[in-house]
């Protein structure tokens, strides 16, 4: 008689808990959301955050506050969000270098891929290699063969050690079979400056962030690590097409702390899909040179374990550790 009422007992539980779940989410959003963007402004990951907190703010009528905090490569924004209440109001908008600072900045206390719920991929992104049009690389067979002939001589900048830039580079030297010397920088910017003066041969860099130093003559590309040719670059030739084995895919993504109820993921996650796919805004992120495909919060899961593994690889290959 005692086991059966323990049974009710915790059947009843069971029961109550999810109800209260599902009467989180009816409720949900009853007060003011934040974004935190654990990059600068301007990055593809704030024009997401501030594009999608506008329409969610005319639709659920709940303001969304974006905030920007950096530090190491993304890491410390992340984590903040993960020691958030549970509840859905905080999100974390990244990219995939939260996979790569989880092996990087390994943390008894916090570990992305563990204390962190997807709810959904927003946007997906390539990533260029770029080139000073001086220094005479024309083509990508032009600078394969150079570096062939000259191993570990030819400069490759990078946005850090242990950044995506750098892991490109790792996973190009590998498919290509070259070495370079890497040239880490402390960002993205001041790496494609050098670049542009000449003090420096080539750097991976964001497609969309590329354009405009290609429309200006101050940068070559000389192909997209990726599948198919992009829209942004129609005219440029992807990996792919050279022969080459494309660099791992980035995305874009909201993820929320760890045990927050699946019904608030869900309606975040359906009504966040419906704001991404609006024309307006679909077409000003599309401008920018990011691809918009929302994804379920299981996507995007699965994609971080498969990058985890790759990622994981060519860390320890090529011994990369954080500075």
């Amino acid at each position: 008689m005692r086991i059966t009422s323990c049974a009710v007992l915790l059947a009843f539980g069971c029961v109550s808990t999810a109800a209260a779940a599902a009467d989180a989410a009816v409720d949900f959003p009853s007060k003011p959301l934040r974004f935190i963007v654990p990059f600068t402004p301007g990055t593809g990951m704030d024009n997401i955050a501030r594009l999608v907190g506008e329409k969610l703010f005319e639709s659920w009528k709940q303001p969304v506050i974006v905030e920007n905090k950096t530090g190491l490569a993304g890491h410390l924004g992340a984590e903040q969000v993960a020691r958030a209440a549970p509840d859905g109001y905080t999100l974390v908008v990244t990219a995939s270098n939260l996979v790569i600072t989880s092996i990087l900045y390994p943390s008894p206390t916090f570990n992305p891929m563990k204390d962190l719920t997807p709810v959904m991929i927003a946007a997906r992104g390539t990533n260029s290699l770029a080139v000073n049009p001086g220094k005479g690389y024309r083509t990508m067979a032009d600078l394969v063969a150079a570096a062939k002939a000259n191993p570990g001589k030819i400069n490759f900048a990078s946005a850090g050690v242990g950044s995506p830039s750098h892991i490109l580079l790792a996973e190009f030297e590998d498919a290509t079979n070259t070495s370079f010397l890497h040239v880490p920088y402390k960002g993205t910017a001041p790496g494609v400056n050098d670049v542009i003066a000449g003090h420096v041969d080539a750097m991976f860099v964001a497609t969309h962030t590329l354009r405009p130093f290609i429309e200006s003559g101050q940068l070559r590309n000389l192909g997209v690590s990726s599948s198919e040719r992009q829209r942004s670059a129609p005219g440029v030739p992807s990996f792919a097409e050279l022969g080459i084995t494309p660099g791992m895919p980035a995305w874009y993504g909201f993820l929320a702390p760890k045990g927050t109820p699946a019904a608030v993921i869900d309606k975040l996650n359906k009504e966040m899909t419906r704001i991404l796919e609006l024309p307006d805004v679909k077409s000003a992120l599309e401008k920018t040179g990011l691809d918009v495909k929302p994804s379920s919060p299981q996507a995007l899961q699965e994609l971080m374990n498969m990058q985890l593994a790759r990622f994981t690889d060519i860390i320890r290959k090529n011994n990369i550790t954080a500075n």
